[in-house]
């Protein structure tokens, strides 16, 4: 799309005020939408979508009576002079930075697409603008209203919604036959941040994973291919060196899990993913934390993702790597009850159920206003 056409099509856009309008910041996010974008369509319901994708593929595959547009060049405006009565975003810091509130928008709704807790991988105020946060579990609830507390903010709508992919990943995993491949594959699956796996060990782990019998699978996190170009283009040269690897392209996690036998991670909330959706323990990197804010430690809550680590797999540290053929062994050992496991904990973690994305939908068509 031109700037021309673009400039066209954002001004056509902001002549009529839209009932709800979602934003992705790439093809990713989709899916973390998708149940509500059906069955909001089921209520004739107008749906206007924005997308800053170019590959985005609702950009020629959209559904009936859905609205999608590409955004790039006039982002930042386009936030500022919306009219819409609900816009949902999968995307932190509104408010922040260049992507303003607009007086015109009668209820914004942050919905995750990680099951990480609030105050340690986000900034401080990255939730401080939404007037409603749809959470996964209690835990988010607590540290949320914590910050409001500590920063005397007005309290926002907390909604018991939970996490509708983990419940999709799980169902279809339940389902699924097992694969006949010669190999069993292992995905590695960083977060972004300085420090994580493809920063930091990327190399000597491949070195280490070519001499064992899997298949091996890479996929970057969307915002690592935006912030470090230079050093994705050079983990996709360095991929070439090994027979068997490969980067994965599919935008939906959930196709890329369902074919993953072993996953390794960093600190990233694909581990939620793999270990409660299809019930399989995580072979986690024992990089830096990732803390994007150095205050959380004033809520004095243990972040999700530290207080239930050893519970979802197995660590090794990036200066042993010689270590990983035992931490793989290990992986199979603790695989024995694990899917049992994994059940008793979801239940006490997160709200995850059809009542509980249901209240997440009603919320939604409540704000709808009859102007």
């Amino acid at each position: 799309m031109s700037f021309i056409s673009e400039y066209t099509a954002v001004f056509k856009l902001l002549k009529e005020k839209q009932q709800v309008v979602f934003y992705a910041e790439s093809r990713h996010y989709y899916q973390y939408f998708e149940k509500l974008i059906e069955d909001l369509i089921d209520s004739e319901i107008e749906i206007c979508y924005i997308t800053s994708d170019a590959k985005d593929p609702l950009l020629t595959t959209a559904p009936e009576k859905m609205k999608v547009i590409r955004v790039k060049w006039l982002l930042g405006f386009l936030f500022s002079k919306l009219k819409a009565d609900v816009m949902i975003m999968t995307m932190p810091d509104l408010g922040n930075y260049l992507f303003k509130r607009s007086a015109e928008v009668g209820t914004y709704i942050y919905i995750f697409h990680a099951a990480v807790s609030t105050h340690q991988q986000y900034r401080k105020a990255a939730f401080f603008n939404y007037n409603a946060i749809f959470c996964t579990g209690e835990y988010q609830a607590k540290e949320i209203r914590k910050a409001e507390e500590l920063s005397k903010l007005r309290a926002k709508n907390l909604i018991s919604y939970g996490y509708p992919l983990l419940d999709k990943i799980k169902k279809s995993s339940d389902g699924t036959a097992s694969r006949e491949e010669e190999k069993p594959t292992i995905l590695i699956a960083p977060s972004w941040f300085d420090g994580c796996i493809f920063d930091t060990c990327i190399e000597e782990l491949l070195k280490e994973l070519s001499k064992l019998p899997y298949k091996v699978v890479l996929r970057s996190h969307p915002e690592f291919e935006k912030r470090k170009k230079k050093v994705y283009k050079s983990i996709q040269q360095l991929i070439k060196q090994y027979p068997g690897m490969e980067i994965d392209s599919l935008p939906n996690v959930f196709e890329r899990l369902q074919s993953t036998d072993i996953l390794i991670t960093d600190r990233s909330g694909i581990a939620f993913e793999f270990a409660f959706g299809i019930q399989k323990p995580v072979l986690f990197m024992d990089t830096l934390l990732k803390i994007n804010n150095p205050d959380y430690k004033e809520l004095e809550i243990e972040p999700i993702e530290n207080l239930i680590r050893n519970e979802m797999g197995v660590s090794l540290s990036p200066e042993n790597l010689e270590q990983i053929k035992d931490k793989l062994t290990a992986l199979q050992t603790m695989s024995v009850g694990f899917k049992q496991k994994m059940g008793e904990l979801s239940s006490t973690i997160f709200y995850n159920s059809e009542s509980a994305y249901k209240t997440g939908l009603d919320y939604i068509i409540s704000n709808l206003r009859n102007d």
